[in-house]
C-alpha cells in the first residue's frame, strides 16, 4: 500500500486529479472492522487518528507540560545574566549531576528559578508581533505562480502562492535595512556608506529609528517567553476553530479534548485566506531560525570586543544557506507528511513557534557568551564539510 493511499489522499499527476479517491488503508487481520472503521473516519473527516498517541504514552503527556518551562531554560541558559549566576551549563555533566544530586532540593530550586526568570517583556512582544507582521505583509504582497497541494479524502485541494523564495531574500534585506548596520545606522556602523547618504537625502531615515542588527539575542529571553504565551493561546483558538468554523471539510473531534489539542482538530485552517501552517511553519518559523544566526553572530562580535568569533559565523552562514534550499523547496514541504497528513495543533504549531526558536537556534546562542575559539581555517573547513551535507541531503 502507498503512502498516498495510506494517508486517504487522492492520486494527483501533475495539475490534474483522478476522478476516483484512492482505497482506504485495509487491516488484513480484520477487513470489514477496518473498512468500517475507514468508512467512519472518512465521513467523519478525522483525517486517520485512531484510537491511542497521547493518551496511551504517559511519557508524552510529560513533555507536553514540561515543554513550554523547558524551553525556557534553553533561552535562560543562553542569555547574559547566567554568566553572573552559578547555575551553569558549561560544566560537564559528569560533574553537573554529582554536583545537584548531592543538594537536590537546592538544585530544583535553582533550576525552577531560572526558567521562570524568563518572562514576557513588552519590548520582547513588540519583536515578536513586527516580526509576524512583515512576514505576513511580504506573504499578502509578493507574487509568485498558484501552486496546488494534494487533494484530501474530501476533496479540498489547498492551493497556494509561490513566493517562499522572495519572502527569504527580500525579509533579508529588510531586516538589515532596519538596523544600525543599514543605511540609517551610525556612520561608524554602516555596512555601506554610500546607500546611507543616498537614505539620507530622500529622508527615509526621517521615519524610522534603527535597530540593533543584534537585536534577535538582545530580547530572546522575552521575546520567547511571549511566544509561549502566545502559542499556547492560538493552539486553543485553532482547536475552537476547527471543531466550530473549519475551513474544509477535513476537521473534527477525535472525541478527546487532549488529543484535539495536541494533533489539532482541522488539516487546512485559514483566517481571512491566510494559510496559517504555512505562515507559522515557513514564514515565521523557518524565517526567524534563517536570521537568528547573524544577529546572534553580531552581539557576539560587539560583546567580545569586534572580534569575530569564526566558528559562530560559518555556523549562522550554513543555517542561513540550508534554509534558502529550504525556501527552493516549499513547495515540496507543503505537499509533506507536516502539512497534507499532520493537524494544526500544539503538536506542530507550537513546536514552530517556540521550539524551533528555542532549540535550533541554541548552538549559536550558546556560542554569543562561549566563543568556538575556531581558527579561520578551521571554521571554513567544518563549513565546507556541512555544506556538502545540505549539497547531498
Amino acid at each position: 500500500m502507498s503512502n498516498q493511499n495510506r494517508y486517504n489522499l487522492r492520486k494527483r499527476t501533475g495539475g490534474t486529479v483522478d476522478a476516483a479517491p484512492s482505497e482506504p488503508v485495509i487491516d488484513a487481520a480484520s477487513p470489514k472492522k477496518a473498512a468500517d472503521s475507514s468508512s467512519a473516519d472518512y465521513k467523519s473527516g478525522t483525517n486517520w487518528v485512531h484510537a491511542g498517541g497521547i493518551e496511551a504514552n504517559p511519557y508524552l503527556f510529560v513533555l507536553l507540560v514540561v515543554s513550554p518551562f523547558l524551553s525556557l531554560l534553553l533561552a535562560y541558559a543562553t542569555g547574559g545574566d547566567i554568566i553572573n549566576n552559578d547555575w551553569r551549563v558549561t560544566y560537564p555533566l559528569t560533574e553537573m549531576l554529582p554536583a545537584c544530586a548531592s543538594d537536590l532540593s537546592a538544585c530544583v530550586s535553582s533550576t525552577l528559578s531560572a526558567g521562570m526568570s524568563v518572562v514576557p517583556t513588552m519590548e520582547g512582544a513588540k519583536f515578536v508581533l513586527t516580526f509576524m507582521a512583515v512576514a505576513l505583509v511580504l506573504e499578502r504582497f509578493l507574487p509568485g505562480k498558484i501552486e496546488v497541494g494534494p487533494e484530501t479524502a474530501t476533496g479540498h485541494v489547498p492551493r497556494y502562492v509561490d513566493n517562499g523564495v522572495a519572502h527569504c531574500f527580500v525579509y533579508s534585506v529588510l531586516f538589515f535595512l532596519g538596523s544600525n548596520l543599514g543605511p540609517c545606522g551610525e556612520s561608524s556602523e554602516q555596512l555601506s556608506p554610500a546607500l546611507g547618504s543616498v537614505f539620507e537625502k530622500i529622508g527615509v531615515c526621517e521615519l524610522y529609528t534603527p535597530y540593533s542588527f543584534g537585536i534577535m539575542y538582545d530580547v530572546f529571553e522575552s521575546s520567547l517567553s511571549f511566544l509561549n504565551i502566545f502559542g499556547i493561546f492560538f493552539c486553543m483558538f485553532l482547536t475552537f476553530k476547527g471543531l466550530r468554523f473549519p475551513s474544509t471539510q477535513d476537521s473534527g473531534s477525535s472525541g478527546s479534548w487532549v488529543k484535539d489539542y495536541l494533533w489539532g482538530t482541522e488539516l487546512y485552517p485559514r483566517v481571512f485566506g491566510l494559510d496559517l501552517k504555512r505562515f507559522i511553519n515557513c514564514r515565521f518559523s523557518m524565517t526567524y531560525w534563517q536570521i537568528a544566526g547573524f544577529s546572534f553572530c553580531y552581539r557576539s562580535y560587539i560583546l567580545h570586543g569586534n572580534v569575530m568569533d569564526w566558528g559562530l559565523f560559518f555556523s549562522a552562514l550554513s543555517q542561513y544557506l540550508y534554509l534558502v534550499k529550504f525556501f527552493f523547496w516549499e513547495m515540496g514541504y507543503m505537499r509533506s507528511i507536516d502539512i497534507i497528513v499532520d493537524r494544526a495543533g500544539y503538536e506542530i504549531q507550537w513546536g514552530c513557534l517556540v521550539w524551533v526558536p528555542a532549540v535550533y537556534t541554541f548552538h549559536s546562542r550558546f556560542l554569543v557568551q562561549h566563543p568556538s575559539g575556531l581558527s579561520y581555517t578551521a571554521a571554513l573547513s567544518l563549513f565546507v564539510l556541512s555544506m556538502a551535507g545540505g549539497f547531498f541531503n
